[in-house]
């Protein structure tokens, strides 16, 4: 009993966590990032796709840890 809720709990603080790191990398307004992404990549479009990227994965990351804390 103990240790499912240990999971649970688990679970859903890393949905959270995912979450927040979601918000930090989607491209609005994250200028620092998104301009060392456009020196490193030499494209403002670029920049943009590895942010959205990186933002999907840990959205995608948050809705699954949510599912998973409530079974």
């Amino acid at each position: 009993m103990l240790i499912v809720t240990w999971q649970k709990t688990l679970k859903k603080n890393l949905s959270t966590i995912c979450l927040m790191l979601a918000m930090f990398f989607n491209p609005f307004g994250f200028d620092i990032v998104q301009y060392g992404l456009i020196r490193l990549t030499g494209s403002l479009f670029y920049a943009n796709v590895v942010l959205y990227c990186i933002a999907g994965l840990f959205f995608g990351l948050s809705i699954l840890f949510q599912r998973l804390s409530k079974k």
